[in-house]
């Protein structure tokens, strides 16, 4: 849920791994996605291209294992109740927000037993529509 600089970087490396994954973004950086794939410019790992489905609407994409929560902080709460259709019994929501509450912002509305906390350690950003730059790190905790 994000498909900015953290969620886009840690997306696209799952899809080249051989992951299903499926990219929520909006507006034009979406519209770049659909038409052209994710490319990610990395410093460490090079330039590469991804093109799992992308798509601005959580109910159209059914329960997963995995919610990889990385929207901005003022965005928590909207976005959470948005992944709501994505939520089966077992799915983990881990969120990798900069900010203090935003684990407890969504436990509220998803339930606590779904979310998990974590810590991005990486620099990357949206260079363009549809373009990751990453410069550093690139790691979860």
């Amino acid at each position: 849920m994000g498909t900015g600089g953290v969620g886009g970087f840690f997306g696209a490396k799952l899809a080249k791994a051989g992951e299903e994954v499926t990219l929520i973004a909006r507006g034009g950086h979406l519209s770049a996605i659909r038409l052209r794939g994710l490319q990610v410019k990395s410093a460490r790992e090079g330039e590469f291209t991804v093109n799992a489905p992308a798509t601005d609407d959580p109910s159209s994409i059914g329960p997963v294992d995995l919610v990889l929560f990385s929207v901005k902080s003022y965005d928590t709460e909207a976005a959470a109740r948005r992944i709501l259709p994505l939520i089966s019994r077992d799915t983990v929501v881990l969120t990798v927000q900069n900010g203090v509450d935003n684990a407890e912002k969504i436990a509220r509305i998803t339930g606590p037993e779904h979310v998990l906390a974590g810590s991005a350690y990486v620099f990357s950003i949206i260079e363009a529509p549809g373009v990751i730059r990453h410069t550093s790190g690139g790691q979860i905790v």
